[in-house]
């Protein structure tokens, strides 16, 4: 649905993780543009993954493509350590592949995660942070601060797509795009160097919808002003879709 009127929507999420959000914009009628910027890809663990794997004493998944890219390598349902997700989807993939609990915080956000209390004592405990090729260095932070030892397991790797920002930007500005949301800091980095200078100051007057105080903070950096950073609960899809709704009704469409 690309319908360029009624305050449409510019959703950004990773092609396979925006598929619910779509449903429920289809299904209420809402107009948005969907432009994926990054796409993932598998990257073959290294020969350290397995050993790392069976000694850890606790296993952090981040993404589904964390869960999904390690699955096609390991068998899930040999992880002797508790296994944590970030949020909920992946939780459930991962509960899915393992055949037992997973926990996953209701925030789901890197500080929710770092808020369930089977991480608060860890000191001496080895975690093991699987990722793709960066990111989440909260989690590792916050682990290190409580005295833990964390290791990172790169199961797969995020790939900018071959875009032309340009005919990017004049098909938002048809579509008379009102609202981006951005789920990662690298997504609001790659749009920012996409689009050329001259460009920006057409990204710095739409309504963005981000999910974490940093991503704000790095917005403003980029020069979003605050007033058009609206903060989703989380990252999940039924908070981005409440976020939408609300803000659209704040804008009396």
């Amino acid at each position: 649905m690309t319908v360029a009127s009624d305050w449409p929507v510019l959703i950004t999420r990773p092609a396979g993780k925006a598929d619910q959000l779509l449903a429920s914009l289809d299904e209420m009628q809402l107009p948005y543009l969907y432009q994926p910027l990054i796409t993932t890809q598998m990257v073959p663990l290294s020969g350290k993954a397995p050993s790392l794997l069976q000694q850890a004493d606790g296993i952090i998944f981040v993404s589904v493509s964390a869960v999904s890219c390690l699955q096609q390598q390991v068998d899930c349902r040999e992880l002797t350590a508790p296994l944590y997700a970030v949020g909920s989807t992946t939780g459930s993939l991962l509960q899915k592949c393992a055949g037992r609990e997973v926990l996953f915080p209701q925030d789901q956000r890197s500080e929710g995660l770092l808020a369930l209390p089977a991480l608060q004592d860890v000191a001496g405990k080895h975690l093991v942070v699987v990722r793709g090729n960066a990111g989440r260095e909260l989690i590792k932070r916050g682990l290190l601060e409580r005295g833990a030892k964390v290791s990172y397991l790169q199961s797969y790797k995020r790939v900018p797509l071959p875009l032309d920002g340009q005919s990017l930007l004049d098909q938002w500005r048809q579509q008379q795009i009102q609202c981006i949301v951005v789920t990662s800091n690298e997504i609001l980095q790659l749009l920012f160097q996409l689009i050329s200078a001259e460009g920006h100051s057409w990204l710095w007057s739409r309504q963005w919808i981000m999910v974490s105080p940093r991503m704000r903070d790095a917005a403003l950096e980029l020069g979003i002003p605050e007033q058009c950073i609206f903060l989703s609960a989380n990252a999940n899809d039924q908070a981005l879709l409440d976020s939408i709704c609300q803000l659209r009704g704040s804008r009396h469409v």
